[in-house]
């Protein structure tokens, strides 16, 4: 059975307690963002099998497979599990493109393994008196053949078939990868670079505050 038919409008109210923020990045990037720091310490954004599936509902707007609801609510911890160590292997990947050292050949494994699950094939949608698009069909699950599409935008990330131009935000603390190609943008959020700036302001003051005093 083929995952082949246009996912529903409707949107569920329920939000899991403690799920990643979306900063409007593209794909491969928002993937890799759901881990995320609070108060100072890292968090899992797919601890559970309903945290993924909200991020996979509250991002479906990225993807050209179809999610419906029963898709959402058939995932699974086997799935989370696959998610995260996708994810995982996103965020080394694109820490050492934007780095410059060489990668795990685990992770390079790992894209490459789930790029070609689910023999993915784009099919046409045209309904009457709507524009045509197309819809990403796979004899995959649905979640498997989500995981599948996100692969493939990190490989055409890392490989700069797209315009992305990925970029760790600088900010103290921030681990957030985003697409610096977009509005010659220097952080990852608003909040970030206030923080940053905040930070320079600070170093400024002690170090004129310590240079300023006598010796005794």
């Amino acid at each position: 059975m083929s995952s082949c038919n246009p996912a529903p409008a409707t949107t569920p109210a329920t939000t899991p307690e403690g799920v990643p923020p979306l900063n409007g990045e593209p794909l491969a990037l928002e993937f890799a963002n759901t881990v995320f720091p609070m108060r100072g310490v890292l968090q899992d954004g797919f601890r559970t099998p309903e945290h993924v599936s909200w991020w996979l509902r509250s991002c479906r707007h990225l993807f050209t497979t179809p999610l419906r609801e029963p898709d959402l609510a058939a995932v699974d911890e086997t799935d989370a599990h696959c998610f995260v160590l996708l994810r995982d292997s996103a965020r080394r990947l694109i820490d050492a493109h934007i780095q410059g050292h060489d990668p795990e050949r685990w992770d390079i494994a790992q894209v490459n393994r789930v790029s070609a699950l689910g023999r993915p094939w784009p099919s046409l949608l045209w309904e009457a008196g709507r524009r045509p698009a197309a819809l990403h069909c796979s004899t995959a699950p649905p979640a498997v053949a989500a995981q599948t599409e996100i692969a493939q935008a990190l490989i055409e990330l890392l490989a700069g078939i797209t315009d992305v131009r990925p970029t760790a935000c600088p900010a103290p603390g921030c681990v957030f990868f985003f697409d610096a190609g977009r509005a010659r943008r220097q952080w990852c959020s608003q909040g970030c670079g206030n923080r940053a700036r905040a930070a320079r302001h600070y170093a400024r003051h002690q170090s004129g505050s310590t240079s300023g005093q006598s010796p005794i």
